[in-house]
């Protein structure tokens, strides 16, 4: 499987659910998104390796692989703690 780095800001539509995307918008585009393929949560330290570590200092992402109405594959994920959504990758 190769993928494409991108990490953007997006812009996202919810579906029902408040915690599933129903799809994004990037550079202009629209993506409808037709299957959530898989979830999961980070809560790492991130690049906090070797200092203190306090709980605020963890991430709080969500990520979301998925599969648009064409047919590609995205990763993006919600940054909790900063409010906002990235497209992290493209998979293929």
């Amino acid at each position: 499987m190769t993928q494409d780095f991108i990490d953007e800001e997006i812009v996202i539509t919810l579906s029902d659910n408040p915690f599933r995307p129903a799809g994004f918008s990037w550079r202009g585009a629209n993506f409808p998104i037709r299957w959530v393929l898989d979830v999961r949560f980070d809560y790492g330290w991130g690049p906090l390796r070797y200092s203190p570590k306090r709980w605020w200092q963890r991430r709080h992402r969500t990520y979301y692989r998925v599969q648009t109405e064409s047919g590609e594959r995205f990763e993006l994920y919600n940054d909790r703690a900063l409010g906002r959504w990235v497209l992290y990758r493209r998979l293929s």
